[in-house]
């Protein structure tokens, strides 16, 4: 108990010491086996040979004798020859079979491990053999084996007593060397802490002529401990130069923070004021375009209503003098009021379609690519006297819920707008095409025709009110003011005029929400 307890201290205080012993007998253990293996080996197969030999030389000096003994049936000397044959080294049993049955023996077969040799006996005479029996020779190897065991247990206590010896000391020398310097640096770095780093790390030995591993060790631990001297003290600086740092950072931010608050009043003073600016530049932009509007309207409705006026006074002065042609100018100027009168009747109401009224028409299911033929049949009168030409290309399964009247005033006035702007050559003919598309979550309708086009300067106030090109032929240019405010009020969708290097191109792009099952599109 006393051992065992002092094994497991010393295994607990030493686990490489340990280690080192363990590794030391096992690998002299192999290397103990591994000799002793081949010492056996070697002095088997020299007992064996021994074996081999005394067989060649009964073979050689016994064998004639005994057939001699055979020829002359001398019993006696034959058992005489096979007890000599008997005392020699590892034979155990001897036996001669005659042909006629007789057997003549020494000795008896006791043995486990045998190793048998048989010779055929014969008699040569006149160059004639004659057989006179088989000499049975069995050999014991019991002994032989019992040997190999004796000088196996010999060389491994041998071997195992001197490892083991050896062992013990290699530890002690590693221990005086090696383990004791290694427990006095371990317990010398469980002492150091950040504010004991002042001792430095010795070993209880003499110094070394030359630097050996240990020295290398304690100079590199010794140094390791003033670099973290070192760098102690400069954290301890910096420590001081942050606490400063941060005092001095939380008065600049609260210079800053005060600095910030009178920043943000200001800035929150001038979001009020800009607020106020927008507020005043959206109504001065509304009263602006209102402006613009009554302007229009009062320009163009001015016009009819002047010429319808003048040709009145004209008539009653007429009238009053008398003249010989009254029914003729009466006639002529009725016919000027009756026209100038209409058309300033159909600017006021293309000037009432200017804000879409939701309620004028209900929504209602229908197909688009049916409703388009029905909109390009009910303008085949206007399309045949100009001549022209209108393609449609619409997937036949596109079902919406809209207004289809206003789809109608839509394409009308793209089309009317189209035939008005067409090329003036005779040899000309215009075409116009209508495709509808279904993607990204959004229905696409392109109109284009191949006209005359818009230009650059018309570009961005084709859906002005009043913005025409062609007020010479009676054009009001509200068609696609009216347009814009059908498709982004009534549709809530979007319309737009795209630069096309030959003629006209707009575009109208609807929600997806308008259709009433997203079929698949042929």
């Amino acid at each position: 108990m006393l051992n065992s307890g002092f094994f497991r201290r010393y295994a607990q205080q030493n686990p490489l010491a340990v280690k080192l012993l363990a590794a030391i007998i096992f690998c002299s253990s192999i290397i103990t086996l591994l000799a002793a293996s081949s010492q056996l080996y070697l002095d088997y197969q020299y007992e064996r040979n021994a074996i081999d030999r005394g067989l060649k030389q009964i073979e050689s000096s016994s064998l004639a004798s005994i057939e001699n003994s055979l020829w002359e049936i001398n019993t006696e000397q034959i058992q005489l020859q096979l007890d000599g044959l008997n005392k020699l080294k590892d034979i155990e049993y001897l036996s001669i079979k005659a042909p006629f049955n007789e057997q003549y023996n020494s000795g008896e077969q006791t043995a486990t491990s045998v190793l048998i040799k048989e010779y055929t006996l014969t008699h040569t005479e006149n160059a004639k053999k004659y057989p006179l029996g088989t000499l049975r020779i069995v050999i014991s190897l019991d002994d032989l084996y019992q040997r190999m065991w004796d000088k196996a247990l010999i060389i491994l206590m041998t071997q195992g007593i001197k490892t083991f010896v050896v062992s013990l000391f290699i530890l002690a020398i590693f221990y005086h060397l090696v383990t004791q310097h290694l427990a006095k640096m371990a317990s010398h770095a469980r002492t150091l802490k950040v504010n004991r780093l002042h001792s430095q790390l010795t070993l209880n030995r003499s110094s070394p002529k030359t630097a050996d591993e240990l020295s290398d060790v304690v100079d590199s631990f010794n140094s390791m401990r003033a670099h973290m001297q070192i760098d102690f003290q400069k954290r301890l600086v910096a420590e001081e130069q942050l606490e400063q740092l941060n005092q001095s950072l939380e008065i600049r931010v609260q210079e800053r923070t005060a600095q910030l608050q009178q920043t943000n009043r200001e800035l929150q003073t001038t979001l009020e004021n800009l607020k106020q600016t927008q507020n005043q530049l959206i109504q001065s932009t509304k009263m602006a375009s209102l402006g613009h509007l009554v302007a229009g309207v009062a320009h163009e409705i001015s016009t009819p209503i002047g010429i319808g006026y003048t040709a009145a006074s004209y008539l009653e002065r007429q009238a009053l003098k008398k003249v010989d042609n009254l029914v003729e100018i009466a006639v002529e100027s009725s016919q000027m009021i009756c026209q100038n009168l209409e058309r300033a009747a159909s600017l006021v109401s293309a000037f009432k379609q200017v804000s879409v009224d939701q309620s004028s028409e209900q929504k209602r299911a229908f197909n688009l690519a049916d409703y388009l033929q029905e909109v390009l049949f009910s303008l085949k009168p206007k399309l045949r006297d100009s001549d022209a030409k209108v393609k449609i290309k619409c997937p036949s399964n596109i079902m919406l819920e809209s207004y289809p009247g206003s789809f109608y005033q839509i394409l009308n006035n793209l089309i009317i707008n189209s035939l008005i702007h067409a090329p003036e050559t005779a040899n000309q003919r215009l075409e116009m095409k209508i495709e509808v598309r279904v993607e990204d979550s959004h229905i696409y309708i392109d109109y284009c025709d191949d006209g005359i086009g818009i230009d650059a300067y018309w570009l961005h106030k084709v859906f002005e009110p009043f913005s025409t090109s062609k007020r010479n032929r009676g054009c009001s240019g509200l068609g696609m003011h009216i347009c814009y405010n059908i498709v982004t009020q009534l549709l809530k969708g979007e319309i737009h005029c795209l630069a096309s290097p030959a003629g006209a191109h707009f575009r109208i792009i609807l929600l997806q929400s308008a259709l009433i099952k997203p079929a698949s599109l042929k």
